[in-house]
């Protein structure tokens, strides 16, 4: 059995902890606010560098942006004039331009992956008009049959062409 002055002097010894525990905490409360309040300075003095260095960097990457994209205008441009005059039998067609170029990576494509390189490009493209231009281009004896397998025929520019 537990005596009642046993209680009774737990009870003041929580008494007497309270004020010790209380005090850590307003210590430690107190080491948190400072250690805030200097994060806060050392932010308040970078703050107005790094709205520069964004405002650079902002800067340059439009710069890069709008620098890269003539660039590929100008290789799409220049890419364009090799091939009409490589090839003058394509004409204005976009659709067997496109095609071509596709091709001229060297590896050879069936329709289903010149239909997505003419879809990439143009945005549009059926595989049946991808098929009648492929047939014009053998025909016309810029591209010929590489080889097939099971599924698909595969097509490359002509060998002499190369």
């Amino acid at each position: 059995m537990t005596n009642p002055s046993d209680s009774e002097n737990e009870e003041e010894k929580e008494e007497r902890d309270k004020p010790g525990e209380e005090s850590e905490l307003r210590e430690k409360l107190e080491d948190i606010s400072y250690r805030l309040a200097r994060i806060e300075r050392v932010l308040a003095r970078i703050e107005p560098e790094m709205g520069d260095f964004k405002q650079s960097t902002r800067v340059i990457r439009e710069g890069m942006d709008f620098y890269g994209s003539l660039f590929e205008m100008m290789g799409r441009f220049t890419g364009r004039q090799r091939l009409q005059r490589r090839f003058p039998e394509i004409g204005k067609d976009e659709i067997s331009r496109l095609i071509v170029e596709a091709l001229e990576g060297g590896k050879p494509l069936n329709i289903s992956q010149l239909t997505v390189a003419v879809r990439r490009h143009r945005g549009t493209a059926s595989r049946r008009i991808v098929r009648e231009r492929i047939q014009r281009l053998i025909e016309i004896g810029i591209i010929q049959e590489s080889h097939r397998d099971k599924k698909a025929t595969y097509y490359k520019i002509a060998d002499e062409l190369l």
